[in-house]
C-alpha cells in the first residue's frame, strides 16, 4: 500500500517509492538528504514537527513536503 509519509504513524519503516513534486530544487534538496526511491526511513514524530529518520540521519520537514513523498509501509 503507498501512502504520503505524513501518513505514517511514529515508530513506522517505510520505503519511498516516489517524490510528487514539480519543484526541480525541492527534488534536489530531497535528493541531497538521501530521500529517494529505493531509500528506507523511519518516522520518528509527526507534531510538531514531522521527524524522520534515514540511516544514522534525522531530517525534519514540513507537512506540504511530507505529503510529496510516497511510501510504501515495510
Amino acid at each position: 500500500m503507498t501512502v504520503s509519509l505524513d501518513c505514517l504513524k511514529p515508530g513506522q519503516t517505510a520505503q519511498v517509492v516516489e517524490l510528487r513534486s514539480t519543484d526541480p530544487t525541492r527534488l534536489d534538496r530531497l535528493g541531497g538528504y538521501g530521500i529517494v526511491p529505493g531509500s528506507l526511513l523511519r518516522l520518528e514524530q509527526l507534531r510538531p514537527a514531522l521527524i524522520f529518520r534515514i540511516g544514522e540521519t534525522e531530517i525534519s520537514i514540513d507537512r506540504e513536503v511530507a505529503s510529496e513523498i510516497m511510501v510504501r509501509l515495510e
